[in-house]
């Protein structure tokens, strides 16, 4: 008994494209003197660099003033009228972002600001 010829046909494209796979790759292979050549492209650092802290200024609810000490870490200091969360838009942060002086465990969206309490904005990531 004869097998198909559609049969046939099938077996005969699956074994050309089995080989075809096999064969040599169509994009030659670079010479050694182009092989060592370096590619110039972007660069990536292992260390991430962090976020600078900008202030945008006094807003209401964030009236406090800042420093910026020798090591150019800035601080901010709380006054009447200070709100924490509009504290944390004037530095562009989130609550997790700002360290007191008051807490030992940092800033946390329930935390209370208080007259004259030092904020160290940061760049923290979220816990």
């Amino acid at each position: 008994m004869r097998p198909p010829r559609t049969l046939l046909m099938v077996t005969a494209l699956a074994a050309t494209l089995a080989l075809t796979a096999c064969g040599p790759s169509s994009t030659p292979e670079p010479s050694p003197a182009e092989a060592a050549t370096p590619q110039a492209g972007p660069t990536t650092s292992s260390t991430p660099v962090p976020e600078a802290i900008v202030d945008s200024g006094p807003v209401q609810g964030a009236m406090g003033t800042t420093e910026t000490d020798a090591s150019g870490i800035l601080r901010y200091t709380v006054v009447e009228g200070d709100v924490g969360g509009l504290v944390c838009q004037r530095f562009g942060r989130a609550y997790w972002q700002l360290e007191s002086d008051l807490t030992s465990g940092g800033f946390s969206c329930n935390s209370v600001i208080y007259l004259g309490e030092i904020l160290t904005p940061t760049n923290d990531v979220r816990p």
